[in-house]
């Protein structure tokens, strides 16, 4: 999905046969017996209609058994030598009630050529302050990817190159097969190694792995890297997709475009997990795309858009104002963007296997998508050391795409590529209103607290562990009463929580005094009986 040092790709390395995809409608899940049967019963109309044999799409991997439950039960695939032939099999599928979507899937494809081939730049720029860079230097006072993981997911890498081994990357699953000059370039704009040798990745502390799409030597399957991956990782991490795919004629688009893969990405952002994925470099508007049943699934404003979570990301140039590069696709679904040229970074070409070599020429989607993950791993980071908690997907994602905060592109409504992380502003503007959100949970526990156990009206329980909890009819009756010292103990522990809220010093330790000694009589009484 980039250029390294002026040199374009080598040609697939692999010739797979062409995959058709077939997602069943809903009805055809396995979750009841009836629909075992009817599930059966499509599939085997489709075999007919077909010609070919038709298999469950994920059962390939044991490890995902976990995972396959709807909607990825209702994945089939067949494989055929023949693209033609499997062209008209899709062409009769899609005509069945059965079928929800088919399509060929895209399969394995080298990283583009970016045509703009831009001198190389000198330093990392990219890591310097609004609107030039991210501002990582900055927020590296604050920050530096501690506690977060992640995950990178391609084709290869040299793990053992000088700048990365000492980060312990390892592979999660599939097999480390192909340009793995191009996953070192990726790896080192994120965690290359805070040391003395070569460059210094965005969140150089952050915990990586690597997954690889190819899930054996001759089988391939982005969706199954994903949920591979999704199984291996926590809540709060980020999850990396350096990937793109053909797709209903055009090429080299995001792999969201491809139904399994959608739903794979979902099943990960509904999981906690942040997904950043690159745009693509096929100079689409995103928003014209159709999918074989003439649906617009990457435009906002229509109504068959579907919105996978991810955080999609586009390249514009490495100067300032920043302008959306000509190979960028872009459109409403592109969320934000970064430099697409003139990275200076780990690596050594396509194929390239050195374990000393650096560029300063990657870039394309494949640049940029790296620091928006970066910076997604350095707030992640960040609130987890200032809160103890991790951001959510969707509010990572607004934060980062603010326009109040971060770095707008030169001309907004035609470059269509969203806004580049200023990680200083967007940590600015959370300090400033950290306090505030801090101090409205600890508030509305209070009021929990007091309303949901000591008040008799409906509403809410505090269950701990759970945190508030909403109460349905009958809570009346079913609700105990609290009265004398377990209800001043009660009370005395909401009034402690509060007296944190109070700014004066001197109010707050007299209010936080009182209500221990509150605490300690109602104790004392309820020892007494």
């Amino acid at each position: 999905m980039a250029i390294i040092d002026g040199k374009a790709p080598p040609s697939e390395q692999t010739n797979l046969p062409a995959r058709i995809v077939v997602k069943l409608s809903e009805r055809h899940s396995t979750r009841s017996s009836e629909a075992h049967e009817l599930r059966s019963r499509a599939i085997s109309s489709l075999r007919e209609a077909a010609g070919v044999e038709l298999r469950p799409y994920f059962s390939e991997d044991q490890a995902l058994r976990a995972a396959a439950a709807s909607p990825f039960d209702l994945y089939l695939s067949a494989e055929i030598r023949d693209r033609t032939a499997a062209d008209d099999i899709v062409k009769r599928l899609s005509q069945l009630p059965e079928v929800d979507e088919v399509y060929v899937e895209g399969g394995p494809c080298p990283p583009p050529v970016n045509p703009n081939d831009d001198p190389r730049s000198a330093n990392q720029g990219y890591l310097n302050a609004a609107p030039g860079g991210i501002d990582a230097r900055w927020a590296w006072g604050a920050t530096d990817g501690n506690g977060v993981g992640f995950v990178d997911l391609e084709q290869g890498w040299t793990l053992n190159h000088e700048d990365l081994a000492v980060a312990g990357i390892t592979l999660i699953s599939g097999v480390n097969a192909a340009y793995p000059g191009h996953g070192t370039a990726v790896l080192g704009e994120v965690v290359g190694a805070d040391n003395t040798l070569g460059v210094v990745g965005i969140a150089p502390r952050a915990s990586a792995r690597v997954v690889s799409q190819f899930r054996t030597a001759t089988t391939y399957s982005t969706p199954a890297a994903i949920l591979s991956a999704v199984q291996a990782m926590s809540a709060g991490d980020v999850l990396l997709l350096e990937a793109q795919t053909p797709f209903n004629g055009l090429s080299n688009l995001p792999v969201e475009i491809e139904a399994a893969t959608f739903d794979a990405i979902r099943f990960a952002v509904d999981s906690g997990i942040v997904v950043v994925e690159a745009a693509g470099n096929g100079s689409h508007d995103l928003d014209t795309v159709v999918d074989a049943a003439n649906r617009q699934r990457l435009n906002r404003a229509s109504n068959d858009f579907r919105d996978s979570g991810a955080i999609m990301v586009g390249a514009a140039s490495s100067n300032a104002p920043h302008s959306r590069l000509s190979f960028s696709n872009f459109g409403s679904r592109i969320d934000c963007y970064a430099w697409g040229e003139n990275i200076n970074t780990t690596g050594d070409g396509w194929m390239g296997t050195s374990t000393t070599a650096y560029t300063t020429s990657f870039g394309g989607t494949s640049g940029a998508s790296p620091m928006i993950a970066a910076s997604c791993l350095l707030m992640q980071s960040w609130r987890k050391k200032v809160q103890q908690r991790h951001y959510d997907p969707a509010i990572l994602r607004d934060l980062l795409t603010s326009t109040s905060t971060n770095t707008q592109s030169a001309s907004p409504a035609t470059d269509r590529i969203g806004v580049m992380p200023n990680l200083r502003g967007i940590i600015e503007a959370e300090q400033a209103a950290g306090r505030f959100r801090i101090n409205i949970d600890k508030y509305l526990s209070v009021v929990y607290i007091l309303f949901g156990i000591i008040n008799d009206a409906p509403g809410y329980i505090w269950v701990p562990g759970k945190g508030p909890v909403p109460v349905g009819p009958g809570w009346k009756d079913a609700k105990l009463d609290f009265t004398g010292p377990k209800k001043d103990l009660l009370v005395g522990l909401a009034m402690h929580e509060m007296s944190e809220l109070v700014e004066d010093s001197t109010s707050r330790a007299k209010l936080a005094k009182a209500s221990a000694e509150s605490m300690q009589q109602a104790v004392r009484q309820i020892a007494r009986g």
